[in-house]
C-alpha cells in the first residue's frame, strides 16, 4: 500500500475532515494486478480510484443554494420597494428598485451579517456578525426537508418550526413551513426544492416572494466591494445619507 504525502501550504483554512481523508486513503497497488487484464483499458486506475472516493466525499458535503437571480415582489409593509435578488452559494445580492440612489446591500448567510453599500458617496457599511433583518428570512438550507433545525440555528431562536408540507409557489416546487419566534411573532416560508433557497414568505409585519427566477451562473463582482470604497461606522453613514438627500429651497 502507498500513503499519497499531503502539503499545505497555509495553516488558515484546513480542509474538512471528510476531504482529509479522501488525501490520506492508501491507493491499491494496482502493479500487483495481472498484467493482462490491466492492457486490456488504458486509463489510470489510481486516479479511477482516486475519483471514486472523490464523489463518495462530495455525496456527503453539504448543499448550498444554487446560482440565480430573481425580482423580490414585497407585499408587506406598505409601501415597501421591489428589489433584484442575485445568489451565489450564501452570498446574496439586493438591488433596491425605483431609488433615486443606486444603494445595494450584500448578505452573507454564513456569517448572518449585511454590508450596505453606497455608490453615491463610495463607502460602505458593514453589520456585526449574526445581524441580519429578519423581515427577510434568508438562510442556508441543507435539506428543504427538513428546514427547521436550520432556521432555528440561523435565527438563534428558541421557537418552535413546523413542517406544513408540499407546495406550489409559481410553478416551482416547495416546501411550506410555519414557525413562532420567541417573541411571538408567526410566520410562514417556503423553501424551493431545487434551489435550496426560501422563495416565499409571510409574516405579521412582512410579506413577499421571488418571481422570474433565473438560474444560472452569477458574476464574482455582484457580491465584492469596490477596493476604493471606504469603510465607514452606522453613524457616519447616517450623516452622510443625510447629507446626499436633496435640501429644500429656501424662499429669497
Amino acid at each position: 500500500m502507498k500513503v499519497s504525502p499531503i502539503h499545505w501550504t497555509s495553516t488558515s483554512a484546513w480542509p474538512s475532515p471528510l476531504l482529509l481523508l479522501f488525501f490520506l486513503l492508501p491507493v491499491p497497488d494496482f502493479e500487483r494486478f495481472p498484467s493482462s487484464r490491466l492492457k486490456e483499458i488504458p486509463v489510470s486506475y489510481k486516479l479511477v480510484f482516486r475519483m471514486m472516493c472523490l464523489l463518495l466525499v462530495w455525496g456527503r458535503m453539504p448543499v448550498f443554494a444554487q446560482q440565480f437571480s430573481a425580482e423580490m415582489v414585497r407585499q408587506k409593509p406598505q409601501g415597501a420597494v421591489n428589489s433584484k435578488v442575485s445568489v451565489s452559494g450564501t452570498k446574496v445580492r439586493l438591488d433596491t428598485e425605483g431609488q433615486a440612489q443606486a444603494n445595494y446591500a450584500i448578505l452573507n448567510l454564513s456569517l448572518r451579517q449585511s454590508s450596505m453599500v453606497l455608490p453615491a458617496t463610495k463607502s460602505y457599511v458593514v453589520s456585526q456578525p449574526g445581524h441580519l433583518q429578519s423581515s427577510i428570512p434568508f438562510f442556508i438550507v441543507e435539506n428543504p426537508e427538513n428546514a427547521c433545525p436550520a432556521w432555528e440555528k440561523s435565527m438563534k431562536s428558541s421557537g418552535t418550526c413546523k413542517k406544513v408540507g408540499d407546495d406550489t409557489v409559481n410553478d416551482r416546487s416547495a416546501v411550506k413551513y410555519t414557525a413562532t419566534s420567541d417573541n411571538g411573532e408567526t410566520g410562514t416560508v417556503w423553501v424551493d426544492r431545487k434551489l435550496h433557497f426560501v422563495i416565499k414568505w409571510e409574516g405579521d409585519k412582512s410579506a413577499a416572494e421571488l418571481k422570474n427566477i433565473q438560474e444560472g451562473p452569477q458574476s464574482a463582482s455582484l457580491f465584492l466591494i469596490p477596493t476604493d470604497y471606504e469603510k465607514i461606522d452606522p453613524s457616519a453613514a447616517r450623516a452622510k445619507s443625510k447629507k446626499s438627500k436633496p435640501q429644500p429651497m429656501t424662499p429669497r
